[in-house]
C-alpha cells in the first residue's frame, strides 16, 4: 500500500462489507465489526504503510490513547478510530 488514502479506504471497506453481506459471509453487527477490524489489521502489517496511515490521519498525539509503544500500534489505533467514526458515513 503506497500513499494511503483514508477516503478510499472507507469506500473500499464499505463495498467489501456490503458484498460480504449480500453473499452471506456477514450475518450480524458483530461480523461487520470483525470484518472492519480485520481490514484495519491487514492495512497495518508493514511499517511503511503504518507511517503513511499515521501521516494521512494526522495522528500526532497519542498521549490519551493508552499504552501505544510502536508505529504499528499507533496506526492501528488511529485507523480503527477513523473507521469507527466513518464507516457508513
Amino acid at each position: 500500500m503506497s500513499n494511503f488514502n483514508k477516503y478510499q479506504f472507507i469506500v473500499d471497506l464499505n463495498e467489501e462489507i456490503l458484498s460480504a453481506i449480500k453473499s452471506g459471509e456477514i450475518q450480524s453487527a458483530n461480523d461487520i465489526q470483525d470484518w472492519a477490524h480485520q481490514s484495519v489489521e491487514n492495512a497495518c502489517i508493514y511499517y511503511a504503510d503504518c507511517f503513511d496511515i499515521i501521516k494521512e490521519l494526522n495522528f500526532t498525539d497519542w498521549s490519551d490513547c493508552g499504552n501505544i509503544t510502536n508505529v504499528t500500534e499507533a496506526a492501528y489505533f488511529a485507523l480503527t478510530d477513523f473507521v469507527d467514526e466513518n464507516l457508513w458515513a
